[in-house]
Formats: C-alpha cells, sequence, structure tokens
C-alpha cells in the first residue's frame, strides 16, 4: 500500500513539475536540496535513541536509498 502511494505522488509531482515547466533536471535538484534536511520526526527519533526508525522515516519521508538515508542521519547525529 505503501508503494502505491509513493508511485501516485511520484507521478502527481511529475505531473506537477511539468505543468510548472520544470525539467527532470530541475526536479532532481529541488530533491537533492531536500534530501540535506532531516525532517522534525526524525530528530525527535534521534533524540529518543531511535537511529534505526529515525533512518526508517528518513527513507519513508524523502525517497532517498538506505545508503543515504543513513549517511545523512549520522551527519545529523554527529552535529552534536
Amino acid at each position: 500500500m505503501l508503494k502505491e502511494q509513493v508511485r501516485d505522488l511520484e507521478s502527481l509531482v511529475d505531473e506537477l513539475a511539468e505543468r510548472a515547466g520544470l525539467n527532470r533536471y530541475e526536479v532532481a535538484k529541488i530533491r537533492e536540496d531536500r534530501a540535506g534536511r532531516i525532517p522534525e520526526e526524525c530528530k525527535q527519533l534521534v533524540a529518543d535513541g531511535k537511529v534505526i526508525q529515525a533512518v526508517k522515516v528518513y527513507r519513508e519521508r524523502t525517497g532517498a536509498g538506505l545508503k543515504d538515508a543513513k549517511d545523512a542521519i549520522d551527519a545529523y547525529r554527529n552535529q552534536f
């Protein structure tokens, strides 16, 4: 079910980008910029010591792969 929702949202993003006149490279740049942001839920999970759950939530929220999600959460953790 979640995978279907993700596909639907991806399709919606593609359509909205097309309507806005953005090409795939501009959309990729936007995604790249957003990937550097840590969702608040992930920050709270890290604070609670639930790092694996934070990685999982990061992947769900950003669409990042496992390695990228782990790297992002680890980088966030290393700020402290």
